[in-house]
């Protein structure tokens, strides 16, 4: 592989510097929103939708595989926004685009898994230079954006989207704003962005800026947090007062048309089949992964190296589309098979051998009862890598209750109990 000096686009290798340019998380919720509107209602709206976007000639594409995969990019572009648009949401007037979110969709009838690849994955990229993935759209656009994720990855690719900037901001408003909960206030200025903590309905403007935000947390943690807002966004959609009210869901599929651009060979019936699946995103007949990856450093730049072996074992189960099989409503993981620890963190009397008990009923492997270090506001159930699966399982044990967190410090899956498990 050929080193490279990145101007500011990927990793900077060999002692150069990496500029400050703010990221832009515009996640998959654009697509959600597109693909949702039209499986719930019908063709017409995925018509309607596929009417008004933008396609593009992109190389590389399978166009056919079972189960679909798509391609989907947050692009950083300030194309189109005015001075004013720049000053409100907080992007600045950088030039130029890159890929500043990049999801794999896998997706087959009603089930759909996801694959994040976090921007500062370390890789080959279409060229032979080496950087950060992100920095792949800037060498050769969604060309060379898809060759790099597929070689790296093996996965066939069938379809690209990107979305941008003004686009995700209407979306969000056209279905009426999406409802968050914050464990605590959220304030970052260079994301425009400045929320109190509790539950709150956030608006086209205010959405933009939470996916944005890079100061509070790692990338690895950013595309968990954004993956949540994802599924929000998902019920949104699919909720009575936008798939049920036929002006609001075809203003919102008529924007989203606008804010996308799609490869030439995406039209209604990818969108249909995408739709279907991505229904399973906001009912729970989905799951979410990441490019397993170790924090470096490469010349004086942060990056994230792929961990080889445990990457290709992901990429192996979305090729042959067993990942899909992990979706809430397919192949379950063998209780007998998870062993939990149960860490009371609420402080109350009997809860966490209650909780255990209850595991054991189902069939769980329990090691251990005891009391949290320290005490906590709500469940989580924490999992070392690779085990996120065992984890969601042990949570829905629990009525769905926890908060998934990979940990690198525990050895098996834990559950640190909050007040709402008692």
């Amino acid at each position: 592989m050929t080193e490279t000096h990145d101007e500011g686009w990927g990793a900077t290798v060999r002692g150069g510097r990496r500029r400050g340019r703010r990221s832009v998380r515009v996640v998959l919720v654009i697509v959600v929103l597109v693909v949702l509107a039209a499986a719930a209602t019908g063709v017409g709206a995925a018509v309607y939708a596929s009417a008004q976007m933008q396609h593009v000639e992109v190389g590389g594409l399978d166009g056919a595989s079972r189960p679909l995969h798509v391609l989907v990019v947050g692009s950083d572009s300030r194309a189109g926004l005015t001075p004013e648009q720049q000053r409100e949401l907080a992007t600045g007037d950088t030039a130029g685009e890159r890929a500043d979110t990049i999801f794999l969709m896998t997706v087959s009838g009603r089930r759909a898994a996801v694959l994040a690849f976090p921007r500062d994955l370390y890789v080959e990229r279409c060229d032979g230079s080496t950087g950060r993935i992100n920095g792949a759209f800037a060498i050769g656009g969604a060309d060379c954006l898809v060759r790099t994720v597929r070689d790296l990855s093996d996965i066939p690719i069938d379809h690209y989207l990107a979305v941008h900037f003004l686009g995700f901001r209407h979306i969000v408003d056209a279905v009426g704003g999406v409802d968050l909960c914050l464990d605590q206030p959220i304030a970052d200025p260079f994301a425009g962005i400045d929320l109190p903590a509790g539950c709150q309905r956030l608006d086209g403007r205010q959405a933009l800026g939470y996916v944005r935000v890079r100061k509070i947390d790692s990338d690895l943690q950013r595309i968990e947090r954004q993956q949540q807002f994802l599924k929000a966004l998902a019920q949104e959609v699919i909720s009575p007062s936008v798939a049920l009210n036929p002006l609001r869901l075809y203003e919102t599929a008529g924007r989203v048309g606008n804010a996308l651009t799609g490869d030439q060979g995406l039209g209604t019936v990818a969108l249909v089949r995408l739709g279907f699946g991505m229904l399973g995103v906001a009912s729970g007949r989905s799951v979410t992964h990441t490019v397993p990856a170790t924090p470096a450093n490469v010349g004086g730049g942060a990056v994230l190296r792929v961990n080889e072996d445990e990457a290709e074992q992901l990429f192996e189960r979305f090729r042959d589309g067993s990942v899909l099989a992990e979706a809430a409503g397919g192949a379950q993981v063998d209780p007998a098979d998870v062993e939990v620890r149960v860490l009371n963190g609420a402080g109350i009397t009997g809860l966490a051998a209650r909780t255990a008990d209850r595991l054991r009923s189902e069939g769980f492997r329990v090691v251990s009862v005891a009391d949290a270090s320290q005490q906590v506001d709500r469940t989580v159930v924490n999992h070392p890598r690779g085990r996120r699966t065992q984890a969601e399982a042990v949570a829905r044990a629990l009525d769905g209750r926890g908060e998934l967190r990979e940990d690198p410090t525990v050895e098996t899956v834990t559950i640190v109990l909050g007040p709402d498990a008692a």
